[in-house]
Formats: structure tokens, C-alpha cells, sequence
């Protein structure tokens, strides 16, 4: 029983003292990537056939523009995605998926996130970054800036 004893003493001094003794502690994981908000002019297709051009702004401003529709809006991010609110009773979840992104449509907002959205897909036509005009901090690629 003392050889037992003896044994786990030195083991757990052999784990705790290098530990202690390297004068700093070990390195805890990088935390986990917060998305950007998809700051830029995208084009949007959906499904249904319906196209949009929404501009989303650094503040998280949104504006969106189809041929019957018009509306102003507030992006956020949700976990590993973007939720734009509309004005006009509609949300947006906005999820990348390399250099564009799948949008979720649902009206009325009150659907969200239960019913069957309408998909479609994002296109960059424009996209600023805080670090180069022409690279898109979101996804780290290059991407047109000629006015649309």
C-alpha cells in the first residue's frame, strides 16, 4: 500500500511541478471566430425566381432593393450567421459559404426561424473592408469594387 502511495505521489509531482515550474501558463485555445457583418452591395437570387440588391453598412445599416419591394433594416450576428430585421416584416439569416452566402427569407418575421424559408444565394457586387479596399475581411478573398 505505501508503494502505491509513493508511486501516485511521484506521479502527480512529475505533472504539477514541470507545469509550475515553466513560469507561465499553458496556451488556452484561440476563441472561437466571430462571423463579420457581410459589410457591401450583394446581389441576391432566390428560388422563387425574385431578385434583390441589399447594401449593408459597417454599423450593420441594411437597405434592400427588388422590383416591388424597398426596405431599410439592422444586420446582426447570430452564432455563425447574420440576421437582418426588415422594416417591413421580414427577416434575413445570411450564412457564408465560401465567398457567397445562402439566404434564408421569411415573411412574416413572425415565421422566423420555425417556417420553410425561401433560399437563395449572395453575391458580392461590392464589399469594404477596414483593412483593404479591395479585399472583404468576411472572406478573406479578392473582390470587385467597380461601382455597379
Amino acid at each position: 500500500m505505501s508503494r502505491l502511495l509513493v508511486l501516485l505521489l511521484a506521479v502527480g509531482a512529475c505533472m504539477v511541478f514541470p507545469l509550475a515550474s515553466q513560469g507561465k501558463a499553458p496556451a488556452l485555445p484561440p476563441p472561437a471566430a466571430r462571423p463579420d457583418i457581410p459589410v457591401g452591395k450583394w446581389n441576391v437570387e432566390f428560388t422563387n425566381g425574385v431578385k434583390q440588391v441589399c447594401e449593408i453598412g459597417k454599423d450593420g445599416a441594411a437597405s434592400v432593393a427588388e422590383p416591388l419591394r424597398t426596405s431599410g433594416g439592422k444586420a446582426v450576428v447570430k452564432g455563425s450567421a447574420v440576421v437582418i430585421v426588415y422594416e417591413d416584416d421580414r427577416v434575413e439569416r445570411w450564412t457564408p459559404v465560401g465567398k457567397r452566402l445562402v439566404v434564408e427569407h421569411w415573411f412574416p418575421a413572425s415565421q422566423f426561424p420555425t417556417a420553410t424559408p425561401v433560399l437563395g444565394i449572395a453575391e458580392p457586387v461590392q464589399c469594404f473592408s477596414t483593412s483593404s479596399p479591395t479585399k472583404c475581411s468576411r472572406f478573406g478573398s479578392k473582390l470587385s469594387t467597380r461601382p455597379s
